[in-house]
């Protein structure tokens, strides 16, 4: 039996507005494919349009090799964000949320439409600003456990983003961008950009091959450490090598 594509996405999308978990899609139906999971995300995504929302971008997910050895998986996925998801006062609110994470990421904002066929050159040619980003992953399953498909499915676990001062991307060799990342004053990880895929652009022009990119749009480049896990009264921030800093506070 196939899966049901809207009422899995409807069970998602009240699963992320109640705060609450469900099983996985995977363990009820394991034949569940790739193209159902990206059909599901795409049909959560209309609901949050539906109810307000605009789309504003895409983001990367399992871009580092370690990231994909963990899951099985030889290649990253996406999702799609929307304005909802900005955080504009660096505050998170954890009770809006299930089990949050947090990971630092490199953000690009296009002002150049990408073709299927864009290489990571094309981004950086195709890209008017990049940011240091911190990004708010959200399961919506039961103990942040779910396999490949469930997390395409559920928008690639997409929760909420904070994004720092922008900068010209030619300004930088992003492979080479260092960071350090912070939980309350304290150093969880280091890494560089080439974590994203081997260059954080060429996760973006992985993007762009499989959904369209336009003009205007934001994209976060994928986790370049391992996730940091949140909780109440807490301050995490990411210092980006010549590209910035930012920080997220949690209440």
């Amino acid at each position: 039996m196939s899966i049901d594509v809207a009422s899995s996405a409807a069970e998602l999308h009240a699963a992320r507005l109640e705060g609450r978990t469900v099983p996985t899609l995977t363990s009820r139906h394991p034949d569940m494919t790739r193209e159902d999971a990206y059909a599901i995300q795409r049909a959560g995504i209309e609901l949050r349009l539906e109810a307000g929302e605009r789309r504003i971008g895409g983001k990367l997910g399992f871009t580092s090799r370690a990231m994909q050895r963990a899951m099985g998986v030889d290649r990253p996925n996406y999702g799609i964000l929307t304005d909802a998801m900005v955080i504009l006062d660096g505050r998170v609110r954890l009770d809006d949320l299930i089990h949050p994470k947090v990971e630092p990421e490199i953000a690009f904002g296009l002002d150049t439409d990408l073709s299927p066929a864009a290489t990571a050159f094309d981004v950086l040619a195709g890209t008017a600003w990049v940011a240091p980003c911190l990004e708010v992953v959200d399961s919506r399953y039961e103990g942040f456990r779910f396999e490949p498909f469930d997390n395409i499915a559920d928008n690639s676990s997409a929760a909420c983003l904070a994004l720092g001062e922008p900068r010209s991307p030619d300004e930088l060799d992003l492979r080479l961008v260092g960071l350090a990342l912070y939980d309350d004053g304290v150093l969880r990880a280091t890494a560089a950009g080439a974590a994203a895929l081997d260059h954080p652009a060429a996760a973006v022009a992985w993007m762009a091959r499989h959904h369209p990119l336009r003009a205007g749009d934001v994209v976060i480049s994928g986790g370049l450490t391992a996730p940091v896990d949140l909780r109440p009264h807490q301050v995490v921030t990411a210092e980006f090598d010549r590209l910035g800093r930012i920080s997220i506070s949690t209440e």
